[in-house]
């Protein structure tokens, strides 16, 4: 998802992990190298850049701002299927799942299909305005069965800033058991 139009891409990290070459194609089929500025496991969050201007960037929306029962829109390549539109509604917010080992979740779930293929990818509202990173699915089957997750943009920015000024991602740990 390119979110400024001098080149920043975010998608998440078990996208790009373990990559030694990325390449990026655009709708119009342009392909540009892509180098990883940074990435966050906790978060299966990835900053990677393109050597390029005047990139079509999408609008950030405050995540915050969704609602329960609000429609969105979930955009992404499942099964090589480029350019995939799916819709549903926002299912609930703040999800922990425990699907990674000290791993920061709080997803928006959503009834919108996510399948393999879409990580990375965009959640919109109805503005078109990005909410989400497409991350996961819940399924017993491995295909989409109505429980798909996203991070929200909160954390998205906060990720991509503290790449971009340090490198990694800064955090506090309060060590009370």
């Amino acid at each position: 998802m390119i979110i400024s139009q001098d080149g920043y891409i975010v998608t998440n990290n078990h996208v790009v992990e373990g990559a030694d070459e990325l390449t990026v194609t655009l709708n119009d089929n342009r392909e540009f190298s892509a180098k990883i500025i940074g990435t966050d496991k906790q978060t299966d969050l990835a900053l990677i850049k393109v050597n390029a201007k005047d990139l079509p960037a999408i609008t950030i929306a405050n995540s915050d701002d969704l609602k329960v029962g609000e429609w969105v829109l979930a955009v992404g390549n499942p099964y090589n299927l480029n350019n995939t539109v799916t819709a549903g509604i926002v299912s609930a917010k703040s999800r922990g799942l425990g699907a990674s080992d000290n791993g920061i979740e709080s997803f928006i779930q959503t009834d919108a299909a996510i399948n393999p293929g879409n990580s990375g990818g965009a959640l919109v509202n109805t503005r078109g305005e990005l909410v989400g990173i497409n991350a996961m699915l819940y399924s017993q089957t491995g295909s989409f069965t109505g429980y798909g997750f996203a991070i929200p943009t909160t954390i998205m920015n906060k990720v991509v800033a503290d790449i971009k000024k340090y490198g990694s991602v800064q955090r506090v740990q309060l060590g009370i058991t």
